[in-house]
């Protein structure tokens, strides 16, 4: 009997219908959820050492096969938080992708991601698992959170507004894109790069490279500050430690208490452990205003208190001591102008207060070629160095410049300068007080030294009077020692001789 060709390709047609429907049968069935989620939690618990509960799953057919779940949850035992938490999620693919573990998109939406350091050991892996593909993972509405070893320090959270992970396996590297909302200074992170192999044993040992840009943060969240910060760069590393190099810009940085933004550059190296959220800056490059300063350091963690601690050793050669004048002195015009050398231990702790009032100080300076911006002031210091030259009357001595130089702290918004030393030519001040940055005032004591002797100081009949104590206030080498007090504002200063001290000798 001869069969029909037609015949033979009509019950292969028949029975490949019955094979997809049964096929599309089972798919439909309780089994194959079920079957779906066992695959889904073996793949995350293995590659990620926890447990994983779904509350819901459903599986839809057309146009494409689409895996749907609500309340997904990875946590490990001990642990007081879940390592990720997922609200709601949708897998996608064809039936012949399912089969392959290959699937085409993956929807996640409300994901939270709590990172630890991980414990350091390599953690069982149950059988050898083939990873999935994923053409692309877009995740939306998430949060990141970054948890310290130390319970009593605080996490650091970031807002994950967009991740897109393309071409996705844990296996090996991933092309990213993401932005995300960096919570202090308030600001928008964009960030590509190249993320894994998931380093499953320890988390914190994972690869990732890329570039970030900075937009337009809002320097006002930090308290005592304002102005506008935006900063790019690029990075690579692991995610225990990152390394990155990276520029700054503003062009209205300010402090509240002066209120007179600045343009501040910064070129910078920094080592940033990305389980913690601490940085080490190995360098940093800045300029402000004309100003360069060189520093180095690190931003940490401070255990139960909310913010980070800055801790740099900064260095400043022949700088203008007006561009840090304009930071924090209410003044049209710096109060003084001159070349500044400076080495300091900087300091700031978080909290509350106003960035002056956080900020701790410890070093030294010196200031050249200082001339002050008050005719008052620097009338004053001409003054003094006509007196100290025995020229009291030589109208021609003006413009005088001034050296500083000594020692200082800065604290609770003070500014104390034990043994500061003044001199203009003719003369020479040492000086023991504090400077409050607040209200500007001046409180100093301390002695005044003059080339000539005080019958010099003067002029005509004064001056013959004065000759026969001229002993009196010789000193030290000097023609005349003088105690004196200076206070009042950096704008309208006091300078007075402290008569209780005129004839007490040290």
């Amino acid at each position: 009997m001869r069969v029909r060709p037609w015949r033979i390709a009509g019950g292969v047609l028949v029975a490949m219908a019955l094979v997809v429907g049964g096929a599309l049968s089972l798919l439909n069935t309780e089994w194959a959820s079920r079957r779906v989620a066992h695959e889904v939690a073996l793949l995350l618990e293995t590659r990620f050492g926890g447990h994983v509960t779904v509350e819901t799953l459903s599986m839809k057919l057309f146009p494409t096969v689409t895996v749907a779940g609500t309340n997904l949850r990875l946590s490990r035992e001990g642990d007081a938080a879940p390592m990720l938490d997922i609200a709601r999620f949708e897998v996608s693919g064809t039936p012949l992708e399912l089969l392959r573990r290959a699937f085409s998109r993956v929807e996640v939406d409300g994901l939270q991601i709590y990172i630890t350091r991980g414990r350091g050991q390599a953690t069982a892996v149950r059988g050898r698992l083939r990873d999935v593909r994923i053409g692309e993972v877009h995740v939306g509405n998430g949060r990141l959170v970054i948890l310290p070893d130390d319970p009593q320090k605080l996490p650091l959270e970031f807002g994950l507004q967009d991740l897109t992970l393309t071409d996705f396996s844990f296996d090996r590297r991933s092309a990213f894109a993401a932005r995300l909302v960096n919570p202090r200074p308030r600001a928008l992170i964009q960030t590509e790069g190249r993320f894994g192999p998931w380093a499953t044993g320890s988390p914190r040992a994972t690869p990732v490279s890329g570039v970030y840009l900075f937009h337009d943060g809002e320097l006002d969240a930090i308290k005592g500050l304002d102005g506008h910060l935006t900063s790019s760069g690029k990075f690579g590393g692991v995610l225990e430690r990152i390394m990155v190099e990276g520029t700054t810009t503003s062009g209205d940085f300010q402090l509240d208490l002066a209120h007179q933004p600045m343009p501040l550059r910064t070129a910078f190296k920094a080592t940033v452990d990305g389980t913690r959220g601490d940085v080490l800056l190995d360098d940093v490059d800045a300029t402000l205003g004309e100003s360069r300063i060189r520093a180095h350091g690190s931003v940490t963690s401070t255990p139960g208190a909310k913010g980070r601690t800055v801790l740099l050793t900064v260095t400043m050669k022949d700088a203008r001591f007006e561009d840090l004048l304009r930071l924090s002195v209410k003044s049209d015009e710096p109060p003084m102008r001159g070349r500044l050398d400076i080495d300091t231990g900087f300091e700031l702790p978080p909290g509350d207060e106003d960035v002056p009032q956080r900020l701790r100080l410890r070093g030294r300076f010196a200031i050249r070629g200082g001339r002050f911006a008050s005719d008052t002031a620097q009338n004053k210091i001409d003054e003094l160095s006509r007196r100290g030259r025995g020229d009291p009357g030589n109208s021609a001595v003006a413009n005088v410049v001034s050296a500083f130089g000594g020692a200082f702290t800065l604290q609770d918004g003070t500014l104390r300068l034990p043994g500061l030393h003044f001199s203009v030519q003719g003369a020479r001040v040492n000086l023991d007080g504090r400077y409050t940055l607040r209200d500007q005032g001046l409180d100093f004591t301390g002695a005044l030294q003059l080339d000539a002797p005080v019958s010099q100081t003067v002029t005509g009949f004064k001056s013959i009077l004065l000759k026969p104590i001229d002993p009196l206030f010789r000193r030290n080498g000097a023609g005349t020692h003088l105690p004196i007090r200076i206070s009042g504002t950096v704008n309208q200063p006091n300078f007075g001789v402290d008569v209780k001290r005129v004839f007490k000798r040290d």
